[in-house]
């Protein structure tokens, strides 16, 4: 455990020392949030605080920092980031944990290739903290890129579903044609395109379809696609990117629509924070990412598990199967 520990420090030292020498000022926000900025499948539970003298108001343990940095941003922050543990609720796997920490970070008036330089340098750091140096060609590729060079099949994302699945189904993929676009998309991704990227090594994947845009703007060029990028690590979903939306306008369409989704799943509707949306259209162009410190902790000391790096996995601690 001591060894733990002290390699944890270490990685997470090398995260904020790498961030602050590339000009991030650290910031620190509350693990609540008045509303859920995040997508429809994304869980976050509710808490009832009392401010002294207060009435007792209802909020959510933050699935990210996203909506306090982007009103923080707004108000002129510039660049800025954070080590922020988060909470999503219902969440497996080896590679996931109810409570987690999340390095995110913004840049103001930047392009997406400044935050690939930082996950570079960052990675890199990390894994030299850990006792485990390491240099990483870079490759990028387009999602549809990887669905011809894997499945043979041009990607639409206007495509109707039935016909989607139709053509998925000739590939071999094994789904449903009652199933929606995203999905579809969804199953061939994970059953067929994601084993493949383990052979990848360090990769950024861009071009990811408009429904999948979350809060990142689309693309200029070709509107059918979001203006984000995730980055994988030897198969590992490790930080995904956005070209931020600065329209609260359409950003309180896009939450109404998730709110829908939710309640159309048998789930409740989180409430709308008109602040936020409004502190959107106040930002300047920005460039954000959200990378999973825990996985970078356990990617750098060569484990495939993340109960085997944290000081208390809260998944197990309750029960989850190991």
């Amino acid at each position: 455990m001591r060894r733990r520990l002290l390699l944890n420090s270490a990685v997470r030292t090398a995260v904020r020392k790498t961030l602050s020498s590339r000009g991030l000022v650290e910031v620190v926000t509350p693990v609540t949030t008045l509303a859920p900025g995040g997508e429809a499948h994304l869980e976050a539970p509710a808490v009832d605080l009392t401010a002294l003298g207060a009435k007792t108001r209802r909020v959510f343990l933050r699935t990210s920092p996203e909506v306090w940095h982007k009103r923080l941003l707004a108000q002129g922050a510039g660049p800025l980031f954070e080590i922020a543990p988060c909470i999503r609720d219902e969440e497996g796997g080896p590679w996931h944990d109810l409570e987690f920490e999340m390095v995110e970070w913004y840049r103001p008036g930047a392009e997406p290739e400044a935050l690939q330089a930082d996950c570079i340098a960052l990675v890199e750091a990390a894994f030299e903290a850990a006792g485990h140096p390491r240099q990483f060609p870079v490759r990028h590729q387009r999602v549809s890129e990887l669905f011809a060079s894997f499945l043979q099949l041009e990607l639409d994302p206007e495509e109707p579903a039935a016909s989607f699945a139709q053509r998925l189904q000739t590939r071999g993929v094994a789904v449903r044609p009652d199933e929606s676009w995203d999905e579809l998309f969804y199953f061939a991704w994970v059953e067929v395109i994601e084993p493949r990227l383990k052979d990848m090594g360090f990769l950024f994947i861009s071009g990811f379809p408009a429904s999948q845009a979350a809060m990142a703007k689309l693309e200029d060029d070709d509107p059918r696609f979001a203006d984000r990028f995730e980055l994988y690590l030897d198969g590992i979903e490790l930080a995904n990117a956005f070209t931020e939306l600065t329209d609260g306008e359409i950003l309180a369409k896009r939450y109404r629509h998730w709110q829908a989704e939710r309640v159309s799943r048998g789930r409740p509707a989180y409430p709308e924070d008109p602040d936020f949306f409004a502190a959107v259209d106040l930002m300047p162009p920005t460039v954000g990412i959200a990378l999973g410190l825990d996985r970078l902790t356990a990617l750098a000391m060569g484990e495939n598990d993340l109960a085997a790096v944290k000081a208390i996995h809260l998944g197990r601690l309750l029960g989850a199967p190991s």
